[in-house]
């Protein structure tokens, strides 16, 4: 336990508890019910056919080929202190330090594949691949750069525009923390404008991974800083 929250993501530790901790759920699910050290189900990401009211997404790319959104609810009360703006610099952190190994595997075989095309490459899942951007014309809580961003004035709500321009596409996609009397809802949605044929073929190979696996994988991974640094504190309570 204490190694594998602690292993570098992509790294032979990470693996190895992986490895471990699979063939531990397999053994598990063949042993009578008993005590354990699981406490419940990971939170369920739901898919929505459009970004929620008021998302910054709206605005975005009017004449896209590709949308989706993908929701992710914390059951539980937040303690007072813990405002969406910092959950959501929390988040940002978390899609940067906590990399699912298998979103890491598959980009890099996406940018071995695309560099002879001289497409971008990133080593971060392209719906968030821009908080390794360069640019520093604009920032989220002094750190994160995005195209744009916003904050509710009761510090109930907190969004961020990510994306980029390549040769075959654009993207725009929207990161947002809304913190409710019942717990926080977390959302990442993503607008595609494909630029050429090969624009659109590249969304039609993808898609299917990117709905089923990339970006469900990469909510749970992120969130699951959230409790880490804000146990017993801020988020006490967090999770169900």
């Amino acid at each position: 336990m204490r190694l594998s929250l602690h292993a570098p993501p992509g790294s032979w530790r990470q693996g190895l508890c992986a490895a471990v901790r699979r063939m531990a759920g397999r053994l598990r699910a063949h042993l009578p019910a008993g005590d354990g050290f699981v406490e419940g189900r990971a939170p369920r990401v739901r898919a929505l056919p459009m970004p929620p009211d008021g998302s910054l997404l709206s605005a975005q790319l009017p004449d896209f080929h590709h949308q989706d959104t993908f929701v992710l609810r914390l059951q539980g009360e937040v303690a007072a202190g813990s405002n969406a703006a910092t959950l959501l610099a929390e988040l940002l952190d978390g899609f940067l330090r906590y990399r699912p190994a298998g979103v890491t595997r598959l980009m890099r075989l996406r940018n071995v594949l695309v560099r002879p095309l001289q497409l971008r490459t990133s080593p971060l899942g392209c719906p968030v691949s821009s908080l390794l951007s360069a640019d520093r014309s604009q920032l989220f809580a002094g750190r994160h750069p995005v195209l744009a961003q916003q904050t509710d004035a009761d510090g109930r709500r907190a969004q961020v525009i990510l994306g980029a321009d390549d040769r075959h596409l654009a993207f725009r996609s929207c990161v947002g923390v809304q913190v409710t009397p019942n717990g926080v809802e977390i959302s990442l949605g993503t607008r595609v404008r494909c630029r050429n044929a090969f624009g659109h073929l590249y969304m039609a190979m993808i898609s299917g991974v990117h709905h089923a696996y990339i970006v469900p994988a990469m909510l749970r991974m992120a969130t699951e800083s959230l409790p880490r640094r804000h146990a017993l504190s801020a988020t006490q309570g967090l999770f169900a």
